[in-house]
């Protein structure tokens, strides 16, 4: 028999993917994995039927399109308040994942320790150990989960090189504070860490306070990459198109680690791109009112059934305590709301190392109006939290 690699031992399929899969097969509501199933912009689709033909069809650089690393820049000063050169200090990726992996490939090496705010993003955990990285966990209690300097500091290691942060957070959609990444700042200075955001969910945010990118904090711009994509915001994740930002010296080396991987971002997507990063403040407002609206149809429903679920400060997920129901885990909570009401989730332990302190379930609001009214009346009549 083929041997296979070793750093593929202990990896199995995601558990978001695992419970799709499952909905899929009991016709259940899926409200488990983040597919965006919400319409893309109408002109932009329609830019693209239009003029795909003509759009480039070979190579980009392996840094991507200038055309489209000058809109990341410029989307970038405009809305987090950052300044970057797009010629030295942008790179075109294969989606977020694809930045992460270009990253952790490029500026990591085996065995490096690497700071997980828990609960976290399940793919960061995939992607650490896939490149044979050493997963730290921070470990944040809910229901605020806030970041500490002390907490920071218990968790560094003679191995630690670097962090990641999610921020709006996947899976609670909380935000980091000022405070907060000050405390990140004064961690990352003393160790010489190197940060990694996540900020994928940065143009979802509810309330009237706009997204704080951590790299404008501090002195946390010079050590810092910051990663994400267009999917979330122009509900195109499967364009796969994303990108990473940060220090010329740092970007550099992850030029040449995205090459080596997938030799550049999907060229004609990119050039679409170009086109969805430069849709005005209309769009962005109408688009956290309509993620505001699914928010609060899903949240009646599991109000109705007798729990509390979170108000999330970004992103487009519920983050469920399901103390109240008949169970002692997420994985028992999961599968109780898949049975009772066929509405697939993904349990809390999906996002922790160890067990997490509550029965925690996420659900995705990015779904139709109509699909999510459903799956609100069929948690709420669902007699959750009897035995």
């Amino acid at each position: 028999m083929v041997k296979v690699a070793d750093r593929l031992q202990g990896q199995q399929q995601s558990p978001l993917r695992a419970m799709t899969i499952r909905c899929q097969e009991l016709g259940a509501i899926n409200l488990a994995q983040g597919l965006s199933q919400v319409p893309p912009p109408p002109a932009l689709l329609a830019e693209g039927t239009r003029d795909f033909e003509h759009l480039g069809h070979s190579y980009s650089a392996p840094e991507g399109l200038p055309g489209f690393r000058e809109a990341v820049a410029d989307k970038l000063k405009r809305h987090s308040g950052l300044s970057v050169d797009p010629a030295t200090q942008v790179v075109a990726t294969v989606g977020a994942t694809g930045a992460l992996m270009a990253t952790l490939t490029a500026l990591l090496d085996a065995g490096d320790g690497v700071l997980l705010f828990e609960p976290f993003y399940s793919y960061h955990l995939a992607a650490l150990r896939m490149l044979q990285l050493s997963p730290e966990p921070v470990r944040l209690t809910g229901p605020g989960f806030e970041t500490t300097e002390a907490a920071l500091r218990a968790a560094i290691t003679d191995k630690t090189r670097a962090m990641i942060l999610c921020t709006p957070n996947n899976p609670t959609g909380r935000r980091l504070t000022a405070g907060e990444l000050a405390a990140v700042s004064a961690v990352a200075e003393e160790y010489d860490l190197l940060v990694i955001t996540d900020e994928v969910y940065a143009d979802i945010y509810h309330g009237v306070t706009p997204h704080l990118a951590p790299a404008s904090v501090g002195d946390l711009g010079d050590r810092t990459v910051t990663i994400a994509s267009l999917g979330k915001t122009f509900s195109i994740p499967g364009w796969r198109v994303g990108y990473a930002c940060g220090p010329p010296e740092l970007m550099s080396r992850i030029r040449l680690a995205a090459d080596a991987l997938v030799v550049c971002a999907p060229v004609p997507l990119q050039e679409l791109g170009i086109r969805a990063l430069r849709l005005g403040d209309d769009y962005y407002q109408e688009l956290r009112q309509m993620y505001e609206r699914k928010r609060r149809i899903l949240a009646d429903g599991f109000m109705a059934a007798g729990l509390t679920p979170n108000t999330p400060e970004g992103s487009y997920y519920l983050y469920v305590d399901c103390s109240p129901m008949p169970v002692a885990t997420g994985t028992e909570a999961a599968e109780l709301l898949l049975e009772r009401s066929l509405v697939g989730t993904v349990a809390g332990e999906a996002f922790y190392l160890d067990q997490p302190d509550r029965p925690y379930v996420r659900v995705c609001f990015s779904l139709p109006d109509e699909v999510l009214t459903e799956a609100a009346d069929r948690i709420g009549r669902a007699g959750l939290t009897h035995g």
